[in-house]
């Protein structure tokens, strides 16, 4: 049987997701991916092939059908919500599913989308300021890679948040924000839990931060394997179609972890915003803000 998922996280990068879904697929009633993201709704290679090929590599693994049959299928991509006919393909997998914003104050969440990006190999441009001032090339550009690298684009949430509302209901989009799961992440987990019907009387177990911004190994490494990864050349074809998907993603995992590890500084962190930047996104954001403020009635003063 195939099943399909009852909630997504689909926003947003550099918030808090990956820590949240760790902590809701501690519940015995929920069973998810363990990529850290569901790519089938945003390839276009992979929904060309069908749910029921994407359901066998995200969710069956070495489990059975029989031992997730009665769970709920949970999943997690971060970018979906800022793409609009890949919001329309999840409302054809499943009308009633249930969807999970976390959204973060937006300056910190550019600043600190950079820093990942870095990290991840998917930048190369060694100033924040030099980054934002190529966006809008990036995005004329049309590529998804680059519009991971959108820092200040991703930031504006209100038009993205209102049409998951128009489209899915209010009741089925359940938006949190980073402050929320930072004071009381078992209240959020309780709260989503009830959301889709499970035991809400359930606590999981809280533990540290994933994906926290650092500087890797190389940079130059990171980029040119992210590159290849990317790509479609006919090497990386030729070991897809030798090596099954759990070994290939536990390998790039493995490989990435190594190529992330800081070489020096353990506990490096990225430098201060320039305080003239800040106040520039400040502005640029308000109006957005305000507008999110309004549509989900919080305060978001300390955004302002």
């Amino acid at each position: 049987m195939i099943k399909r998922i009852q909630l997504m996280i689909v926003g947003t990068q550099k918030s808090g997701t990956s820590s949240l879904l760790r902590y809701l697929a501690q519940h015995p009633d929920i069973h998810t991916h363990a990529q850290s993201e569901m790519t089938f709704f945003l390839q276009e290679h992979e929904y060309t092939q069908g749910y029921e090929r994407a359901f066998a590599k995200y969710f069956v693994g070495k489990q059975s059908n029989k031992e997730i049959k009665d769970k709920q299928l949970i999943a997690k991509n971060v970018m979906v919500m800022h793409f609009p006919e890949v919001m329309q393909r999840i409302y054809e997998h499943n009308p009633e599913i249930h969807l999970v914003v976390l959204l973060r104050e937006p300056v910190a969440r550019a600043y600190s989308a950079y820093w990942w990006a870095r990290r991840r190999g998917w930048e190369n441009i060694k100033t924040y300021e030099e980054a934002l001032a190529t966006e809008k090339a990036r995005l004329n550009e049309d590529r998804f890679k680059w519009r991971q690298c959108a820092y200040q684009y991703n930031s504006i949430y209100y038009p993205y948040v209102k049409n998951l509302i128009d489209q899915f209901g209010s009741d089925r989009v359940h938006c949190f924000l980073t402050d929320d799961l930072k004071e009381n992440a078992k209240g959020v987990c309780q709260q989503i839990f009830n959301h889709i019907g499970i035991r809400d009387d359930f606590k999981p177990a809280i533990g540290e931060r994933h994906n926290q911004a650092t500087l890797p190994r190389s940079e130059g490494f990171n980029f040119l394997f992210t590159q290849f990864l990317a790509s479609r050349n006919p090497l990386r074809k030729a070991i897809r179609k030798l090596v099954p998907d759990a070994t290939a993603y536990k390998l790039r995992k493995a490989v990435l972890n190594w190529g992330e590890k800081p070489q020096k500084d353990k506990n490096w962190t990225p430098p201060p915003l320039d305080p003239e930047i800040r106040k520039q996104q400040m502005a640029y954001f308000k109006p957005f803000n305000e507008q999110l403020a309004a549509l989900l009635d919080r305060d978001l003063t300390d955004w302002l």
